[in-house]
């Protein structure tokens, strides 16, 4: 056998390869006999064969900057993506994804680019559950939908455009969590973040009676028409996300309001919204503690794995849910392994949070403040203990 192979399996291995005259067998030895290096074929950046091509113009000849995997290409030189090579900035003009060609020219901009990006994961086959984890082959589905313009001194947003780009699918194993709903219960009663009243501005009994005039008076969740109690207008994104995120409440304010983040909801739903929304300041500090405690358990690179949040349902049990994958079509093992940590890593990520001095999460912990729904580190914490319990 070969490390972990059997011998029967290498040696059909060694009859593909001598079929296909890269070996050559004589006296029950096997020899290489290609004239190319096996490694040379494997790129240590990505598994896809596929490459795309960013070539810029200079004195009006096309001149190879370099390439970027297929699969990177949406959200790297998407098209208007501010692209950074050597130090020196490339507006994306044009990406063609069929030519496998991207086309930049050099610019000085005072802003660099975000991807916005959607990803949703479906469970193909499960291989191994147990309480609160599971382990199997996933599919999981991205798109590159827009991107924002970020000012490169203070951060500020200053836009943000709509792309439509192709969805790319990975078929590979994942390992995921979920959270019960006895634990649901138990994070919703101990009543870990603050509901204090938000200002909304003076413009938003306007802004309400136009969602709530929108959307015909009902609860775009359960349909129920008004009664004598006016429907509530819950902000899809949460208020308080946009003013943490902006040192200028007045544009953080309208961007919290604007229409689109906006949505009619009875009072039923809208309380069931809002606790989904505090359930994901826990599971997006778990989901960041988790992924970066994870490759030190594995011994790989953080980008070896990718993670996806389902804070309302997740398909293969409608319970919220947290997906840790492996970023290599197939996978490779990494799913497998943290199924069998499941328990030490729970642990090992309730003893970090708890020793970190930070008040309200960090990048050391659960990720910084206010990035996780309504705060991050309590509800994260309250999670950790009821998992461990």
């Amino acid at each position: 056998g070969f490390g972990s192979l059997p011998a029967e399996t290498v040696q059909e291995y060694l009859q593909v390869l001598s079929a296909g005259g890269e070996a050559h067998e004589a006296v029950e030895k096997t020899f290489w006999m290609s004239e190319a290096y096996p490694a040379a074929a494997v790129s240590l950046r990505s598994a896809s064969p596929e490459n795309v091509v960013l070539q810029t113009e200079e004195e009006d000849r096309p001149r190879l900057l370099g390439e970027v995997d297929r699969e990177s290409a949406p959200w790297m030189v998407h098209p208007k993506a501010v692209y950074l090579h050597e130090a020196q900035q490339y507006y994306v003009q044009e990406l063609d994804l069929e030519a496998g060609r991207a086309t930049l020219i050099p610019v000085a901009l005072d802003y660099f680019t975000e991807p916005l990006k959607e990803t949703s994961v479906t469970v193909l086959s499960v291989v191994a559950e147990a309480p609160q984890k599971a382990w199997g082959e996933v599919q999981v589905t991205s798109q590159v939908t827009g991107f924002r313009k970020r000012a490169w001194v203070g951060g500020e947003v200053l836009g943000q455009e709509p792309l439509d780009l192709p969805p790319s699918d990975l078929q590979t194993t994942g390992y995921w969590l979920s959270i019960s709903e006895e634990t649901v219960e138990a994070l919703s009663r101990a009543g870990l973040w603050t509901n204090s009243p938000n200002d909304y501005g003076p413009e938003w009994p306007k802004i309400r009676e136009r969602v709530r005039t929108r959307d015909g008076f009902r609860c775009q969740v359960c349909g129920a028409a008004e009664g004598q109690r006016q429907h509530d207008v819950h902000h899809k994104t949460p208020f308080r996300f946009f003013l943490r995120a902006s040192d200028y409440p007045e544009k953080a304010r309208a961007a919290a309001n604007n229409l689109n983040n906006l949505t009619t909801l009875c009072h039923e739903c809208h309380k069931k919204a809002e606790t989904n929304v505090r359930v994901r300041s826990g599971l997006a500090g778990l989901g960041y503690v988790l992924a970066s405690l994870a490759p030190l358990f594995l011994m790989c690179d953080s980008e070896d794995l990718g993670l996806h949040i389902e804070p309302e349902a997740f398909a293969i049990n409608g319970l919220p849910s947290l997906v840790l994958y492996d970023q290599v079509p197939a996978g490779i093992g990494f799913s497998e392994r943290l199924f069998e940590l499941h328990a030490e890593l729970l642990a090992r990520g309730l003893e970090h949070v708890r020793a970190c001095p930070c008040e309200d999460g960090c990048p050391s912990c659960v990720g910084p403040g206010g990035e996780n729904g309504l705060g991050g580190k309590a509800e994260t914490l309250a999670l950790l203990k009821q998992l461990t319990e």
